[in-house]
């Protein structure tokens, strides 16, 4: 801190006081923008405080976190629940870290935040995987492709979690079930059943008109 001084003239008296100047020096700029790089590079620290399904939670900001380079079972396909409650298991009302992906976008087209999920220093993303409860999606480009397909067959070679039954014939649920192909099967089925309809209407107002 300098200390600049003042003078003031007023008719017969001089007056001269000290006033505090802090000079804002760009070393101090550039020393904030350093403390706030960790929180950039080195993600963020927050609770989680409800898990949605076996891929997805909600922290204590509100924000909604898709986990990165996984796949899990919707909650209405088989193992849904189960990958769930596991999820649940590991970190809900725990203590986290978020991780940013170098190749993934901040967040995807639902608005989620796309991160790694770290507790204790453990990749929960990859333990999902370890422990037979989620699918490495490869279809997205990701930091660990090589380590996420590896931890996949680690547990599928273990029987981990929904590779216990071989019989169970387990598929890997799709990313976005509202997705553009999803939604023209749905369509392509609703005018097939309704096309169908009308035929058969059609082919009764016909009978009836040449019965006559």
């Amino acid at each position: 801190m300098q200390i600049c001084w003042s003078q003031f003239v007023f008719p017969g008296n001089i007056f001269i006081i000290a006033r505090p100047h802090i000079a804002l020096h760009p070393l101090k700029n550039i020393i904030l923008v350093l403390l706030l790089i960790p929180t950039v590079l080195f993600g963020q620290k927050t609770t989680v405080t409800r898990v949605i399904d076996g891929d997805t939670f909600v922290i204590e900001s509100g924000e909604r976190v898709r986990m990165v380079g996984i796949n899990a079972p919707e909650i209405s396909d088989l193992y849904g629940q189960e990958a769930k409650q596991h999820l649940q298991q590991l970190i809900e009302g725990k203590e986290i870290e978020l991780l940013p992906d170098h190749l993934s976008k901040n967040h995807d087209r639902y608005s989620r935040m796309l991160r790694y999920a770290v507790l204790n220093g453990v990749d929960i993303d990859k333990q999902m995987l370890l422990d037979g409860f989620a699918v490495a999606y490869l279809k997205f480009k990701f930091d660990k492709p090589d380590e996420y397909k590896q931890a996949q067959i680690d547990a599928q070679n273990n029987s981990a979690g929904m590779w216990h039954k071989p019989n169970d014939s387990v598929i890997e649920p799709d990313l976005h079930p509202s997705s553009k192909k999803s939604w023209l099967l749905k369509m392509f089925r609703k005018r097939y059943f309704w096309g169908l309809l009308t035929g058969l209407l059609i082919v009764v107002v016909l009978y009836r008109y040449l019965k006559k």
